[in-house]
């Protein structure tokens, strides 16, 4: 049963996102653009994450990276490593974890209820 669609709608595109959702269209299978909206926008569902906690992991990871320099910087130098040092490390390296861990749960509990559809 077709159905008759009296309004339109207009947007405006760069010609590199009219030749991306062109692509995108033929590779769904989809013939027309109208259809392809339509099905896009009625049967899927739009996400949107803070990615500013990631800042957060990759200042992290940058600066656990800067500290295993230094002492392996010490360990080469002396041949010895301070206990001390190691254990810095391990509880950053343990800070880091809970950030990753807190952000994937973020993304996990967004799926589950219904936030994003593959």
């Amino acid at each position: 049963m077709g159905r008759y669609r009296d309004q339109t709608l207009g947007i405006r595109l760069t010609v590199d996102e009219k030749e991306k959702i062109l692509a995108h269209m033929k590779k769904a299978g989809f013939r027309n653009i109208s259809d392809f909206f339509i099905y896009c926008t009625c049967n899927c569902r739009a996400f949107n994450f803070d990615l500013i906690p990631l800042l957060a992991v990759k200042n992290e990871m940058s600066r656990i990276g800067s500290n295993i320099n230094q002492i392996a910087k010490v360990a080469n130098t002396s041949k010895s490593i301070y206990r001390n040092d190691v254990f810095r490390l391990e509880q950053e390296v343990d800070e880091l974890r809970e950030i990753v861990h807190k952000n994937f749960m973020t993304i996990k509990d967004a799926k589950e209820n219904g936030l994003h559809e593959d």
